[in-house]
């Protein structure tokens, strides 16, 4: 009987593969053609995939040019093609399948492991007749590989990964290839729209980024510090977005855009004003070393501590794992299992320095990260115990970084403790929805200015005494040595929370009253946010672009992210080499390019939040919870969606393909010939083009063809201007075949309308600007007055009905959609005292 072992790689195959069955067998191989032959054993290797799904025109009736008559193209069954550069390598792990008895996948152990292997299995189905074998290995140690080939698993017990892998396959390809092809040949205008199921909404996650970090306003905020017994304390006010029980009681750190409300405080509790404690709290807390490394944070990591992009850092893992230095990096988890405990212990004693190894945690000790319910295919990234010699220096520090992590996971906890001082100052009026803020302090009478005054007193330093905290906001003020300060916000917060480090607490008690020694207005920039960095967009991928800063609720929106850790560094990658994004020093930045693809697909396909969804019904998937077929209708309805939303936004284009007449050439009357992106001429020493999108509304056929014969349309709507406004227009063609605007008369209102201020009568003046945007307005005729109210608020253009309603009443009805700065939102407009145009503050909301 003759088994066959099938590699991922060569050199696993000859580095790892060969010396186990030659140990544990007593095989003795010799070289083969691509593979290694024994008595009973063999081992052959893929060079990554050998076989992929087939493209679009492979299938019938989808062959030469791209049309949108056949889309979307959802097959049953899927074409597979041999992959032309490894075709040489196909034919000698086919030829050797043909030969065996057994088959053994030994492709990495993942998701893209079972895929490969599962391809050439799906490539010559007679194969599944063969007894089928998995060997899934975690470590390249020896005692490590042993042990998961004298434990070979059938093929059948991870079966639901296989399901998932082929589903993300056949999901990318469903999404990607027919949203590609539809996106070039309705928005392209001429250019290819590379749309991804991951890659795409990824995309807008850096998109949506930039355009904060550009749109960001300079800006101030102020706040009070009150110096209190030589410690500073800050001013409090009630925390609006509590939710729940904490609601009552929850206070925050007050900031004030306006520096006058700011100062009023300060007026009242400036010395002597005298400020008495309400309330004294005192408690211990602890923090714990971070858990070992999953790849993710092991990218983050690299990034942040070396430049390193995640693909360097995914490559230096690999290769460190194949060194047999890390165990298997491609994991999501940052747990082992609890049969590890004994033997990771010993492991992490072993390597930990001489500095290290005293405050090492005794092995009884309850550990976080040993946790076997947080353990799925794999555990974490941890050293294998084998002596590192000679490593490039890229992988050193990827390896160093995975030791220090693995050790210091098993440290004593930082212990501290606080001491939190609520004072109460003078008595105000607060106006917060009737809230007050001491009603946890059991307070019925009026409510006084309230002040945190935070003392800290460090008890064991613990594994801070050799780790070094990322640095943090200092707070600025008097005691500046004495305070140390957290940002809230990293991405643009505008709170620093102060806090007095101290040798022992005061004896202070509830009730002890005294003046302040100072009252400080200060007034602060609001930090500007930042561009991606690759470590800070795994962290959005991981999450799906929210703000998660709650680390059980990061774990579980986990699977709800954009790609697996084994992809996320795939799919950066994949954007920079389409020029949709691009480094500038350490950060991550769309180009045009990749601004213009974002701006020309629609929600359903960049919704980051939606294709998380996907990613989480893929893990279920993998865990049996969720049947594929489910998962795969699910996939078809999407892209069956897509289509019928674009069927509906691109109409047009969709008809001019069932077009049969020809339109003839304005100049030379030669048949024009209709491209994706307009009608060309080919016409000897002709060659005119003429685009069929302009100013963001595509024209017809038959409205094309009316241009292109009477060299005019009738007036047309749905224009967007430079500015974001529509507008109206007749579409001409000039002397030189050129289109341009001509705006038709805008008919007054039958009824005279009166002005607000002057009440002489309003007329309508027209107004374009160079871009074509509406500059028309209702004009007061009184010289002296001269009050106007412009047709475009904005950017949404009123109806004369909706002006006269306007000026009988001063009100409107809500109306929608107002744009500003991208936010796109309804309200109602009301006329104010001295003919001011303005919104009804209650009556906005954005529009999702």
């Amino acid at each position: 009987m003759m088994i066959l072992l099938v590699a991922e790689k060569p050199s696993v195959a000859n580095q790892h593969y060969r010396p186990m069955l030659e140990r544990i067998e007593g095989e003795k191989f010799t070289q083969g053609d691509g593979c290694l032959i024994g008595k009973n054993h063999c081992i052959t290797w893929c060079v990554g995939h050998l076989i992929t799904l087939a493209p679009l025109d492979a299938y019938p009736g989808y062959e030469g040019g791209w049309r949108l008559s056949n889309l979307p193209l959802l097959p049953e069954k899927f074409r597979l093609m041999e992959i032309e550069s490894t075709k040489k390598q196909l034919n000698v792990v086919r030829a050797m399948m043909e030969k065996a008895d057994v088959l053994v996948n030994g492709a990495d152990a993942g998701r893209e492991g079972n895929l490969i292997f599962d391809l050439i299995l799906d490539f010559t189905p007679d194969f599944r007749k063969k007894q089928v074998k998995r060997l899934w290995v975690n470590s390249y140690v020896a005692k490590d590989l042993d042990k998961a080939w004298k434990n070979l698993e059938d093929a059948t017990q991870r079966v639901n990964l296989s399901y998932a892998a082929r589903l993300r396959q056949r999901a990318d390809w469903m999404v990607g290839l027919n949203a590609t092809r539809a996106y070039t040949l309705t928005a392209g205008r001429g250019k290819m729209i590379s749309v991804g199921r991951v890659q795409t909404p990824t995309l807008n996650l850096v998109v949506e980024r930039d355009t904060i970090v550009e749109q960001f306003k300079e800006l101030y905020y102020y706040s009070v510090v009150g110096t209190w017994k030589n410690f500073q304390s800050q001013l409090l006010r009630p925390d609006e977005k509590a939710k729940g029980d904490e609601k009552s009681a929850a206070l925050k750190v007050a900031v004030f855009e306006k520096e006058a409300e700011a100062k009023a405080v300060v007026e009242r509790c400036k010395p002597p004003a005298k400020a008495t404690i309400a309330k004294i709290e005192i408690a211990q807390k602890k923090q714990f070393p971070q858990k070992p490394f999953d790849l993710t944070e092991l990218q983050k990591e690299g990034n942040k501590r070396f430049k390193f992009s995640a693909q360097q850092v995914l490559d230096c893992a690999q290769n460190l794992y194949e060194k047999k230095l890390l165990t298997y990096p491609r994991t999501d988890s940052q747990y082992l299992p609890d049969t590890m405990k004994q033997e990771a212990y010993a492991l992490a004693s072993r390597l930990a320095s001489d500095k290290e190894r005293p405050l090492m945690r005794p092995q009884g000790e309850n550990f976080i990260f040993i946790n076997s319910s947080k353990v799925t295919d794999h555990f974490a990234i941890i050293p294998t115990g084998e002596v590192p010699q000679n490593l490039p220096e890229m992988e050193q520090k990827i390896y160093d970084l995975a030791r220090e992590r693995f050790v210091h996971a098993w440290l004593k906890p930082y212990v501290w403790s606080e001491m939190d001082v609520i004072l109460s100052g003078e008595a105000a009026i607060y106006k917060t929805r009737g809230f007050s803020p001491l009603v946890a302090l059991g307070s019925k009478e009026q409510d006084p200015d309230l002040f945190r005054l935070k003392l800290k007193r460090n008890e064991d330093m613990g594994f801070r005494a050799i780790v070094k905290e990322e640095k943090k906001k200092k707070a600025k003020g008097k005691r500046g040595d004495n305070a140390d300060a957290t940002s809230a916000d990293a991405e643009g917060g505008n709170t620093d929370e102060i806090t007095n480090l101290v040798e022992a607490f005061p004896e202070w008690n509830v009730g002890d009253t005294s003046p302040f020694d100072s009252v400080e207005l200060q007034k602060k920039k609001k930090s500007k946010p930042k561009y991606y960095t690759e470590a800070t967009l795994l962290a959005a991928m991981k999450t799906a672009g929210k703000q998660v800063e709650n680390e059980e609720l990061a774990e579980a929106m986990k699977e709800r992210g954009l790609g697996t850790p084994a992809t996320q560094a795939g799919i950066i990658e994949t954007l920079k080499k389409r020029g949709f994004i691009e480094m500038q020093k350490n950060y991550i930045v769309s180009t045009a390019r990749g601004r213009e693809v974002i701006s020309l697909v629609d929600d359903k396909i960049k919704s980051p939040e939606m294709t998380g969804e996907w990613e989480f019904k893929l893990s279920q998937v993998e865990k049996g919870k969720l049947e594929p077929v489910e998962f795969r209708d699910g996939i078809v309805n999407y892209v069956k969606d897509l289509f019928e939303h674009l069927h509906q936004k691109y109409g047009a284009q969709f008809e001019r393909e069932t077009v049969t007449e020809a339109i003839l050439c304005p100049k030379c009357k030669s048949p024009l010939e209709i491209a994706p992106w307009g009608y060309v001429c080919h016409g000897e020493s002709c060659g005119l083009k003429f685009g069929h999108t302009i100013a963001g509304r595509t024209l017809t056929h038959a409205e094309m063809k009316q241009l292109l014969e009477t060299r005019a349309t009738q007036v047309l709507d749905g224009f967007v201007s430079k500015k974001g406004t529509t507008f109206s227009a007749i579409v001409k063609l000039d002397d030189e075949y050129k289109t341009v605007f001509e705006f038709p008369k805008k008919a007054f209102p039958k009824r005279d309308l009166p002005c607000p201020c002057c009440g002489d009568q309003l007329r309508f003046r027209k107004g374009t600007g160079t871009n074509g945007e509406n500059l028309s307005a209702f004009v007061c005729m009184n010289p002296q007055c001269r009050y106007g109210i412009p047709q475009v608020f904005y950017q949404r253009e009123f109806s004369d009905e909706e002006v006269e309603g306007l000026l009988k009443t001063k009100s409107t009805p809500v109306l929608e959609p107002f744009k500003k700065n991208g936010t796109v939102f309804r309200a109602a407009l009301e006329i104010r005292e001295g003919g001011k145009l303005a919104f009804n503050k209650l009556t906005v909301e954005v529009i999702p």
